[in-house]
């Protein structure tokens, strides 16, 4: 028995298809349920092509490989990425930091906006290969821009809309977050013992305040995080009725917090802003800002 001509034959190859009618197809096979399809794409053909078939072993006088599977995702890889910005393959933390900051520059520099693209796609797979947050990845990309102007080390103001921000958002990596190791990025940060020992630090104030059984929680951090912040703090008022407590360093070294309204300024916001100001815990809400954490903890072994 002769054997199919399509055995052996794996999906997305480029195949010639010469048919005993005199026809031949040139596209990309594709198998369904043990039935075989050519997939043929031109100018006058739609978009996302158009499948011939299901074509028969009768009908069918030869099968031609054109471009095997392999060199079809290659040809693909290359349309998506580009030409690989020359470099090393990183392996260490500080070569993944220098491989990452070369192709923020790449892009930053780029005037193209297709190849921007491509650099943009071999940014993030870098990235991804260490798992780098989007927001952190938006920070390396925003320094590179600020680099082409000014050889100041930037700020969060510099590089953001505000000197706040969503961690989620936009964030100044830690060295630890290019790390090829897991575990090394997960390990947390130390606080420093300033921000353990004072009662009114960012820290310390979030914690008094959950204490104090408020619905608080961090939404904005600065850069460094321990220098500013913003906590929102929902009231038990229905609608949309909360305040930020808004830190920010002072001249003295220590932190200052001011209370803002967080809901509209309309007519139904201001009447919820009167009704969570006379709840109590507005009143507890305003005492803890005031005095902070009563009970610190300045050695974290103890």
């Amino acid at each position: 028995m002769t054997p199919s001509l399509w055995v052996g034959r794996e999906e997305r190859e480029t195949l010639r298809v010469c048919f005993a009618d005199g026809r031949t197809l040139t596209g990309s096979y594709l198998s369904v349920a043990g039935q075989h399809f050519i997939v043929c794409r031109g100018p006058e053909m739609p978009l996302h092509g158009r499948a011939e078939g299901p074509l028969e072993d009768m009908d069918v006088l030869s099968v031609v490989v054109e471009q095997s599977r392999a060199e079809v995702l290659e040809a693909g890889r290359l349309r998506l990425f580009g030409e690989p910005v020359p470099g090393r393959e990183p392996v260490t933390r500080e070569d993944y930091r220098h491989r990452l900051q070369v192709l923020a520059r790449a892009v930053a520099m780029e005037t193209e906006w297709q190849r921007e693209m491509q650099l943009r796609r071999q940014f993030d797979e870098a990235a991804a290969r260490i798992g780098l947050a989007a927001g952190k990845r938006a920070w390396v990309l925003a320094e590179a821009k600020w680099g082409l102007r000014s050889n100041a080390p930037p700020t969060m103001s510099d590089l953001w809309v505000d000197a706040v921000a969503s961690p989620s958002c936009f964030a100044r990596p830690r060295p630890q977050d290019f790390d090829p190791d897991p575990a090394v990025r997960r390990r947390r940060q130390g606080t420093s013992v300033q921000s353990r020992v004072d009662p009114r630090s960012i820290r310390n104030m979030l914690s008094a305040l959950r204490g104090q059984k408020l619905k608080a929680r961090l939404t904005r951090l600065g850069d460094p995080p321990e220098d500013r912040a913003h906590i929102q703090i929902d009231m038990p008022i229905k609608g949309r009725s909360r305040f930020v407590a808004i830190a920010e360093c002072s001249d003295g070294g220590g932190i200052d917090w001011r209370l803002a309204w967080d809901g509209n300024d309309s007519k139904t916001g201001l009447r919820r802003k009167r009704q969570a100001e006379a709840t109590s815990e507005y009143e507890r809400l305003v005492t803890t800002l005031r005095v902070g954490r009563p009970i610190v903890q300045p050695d974290l072994f103890c």
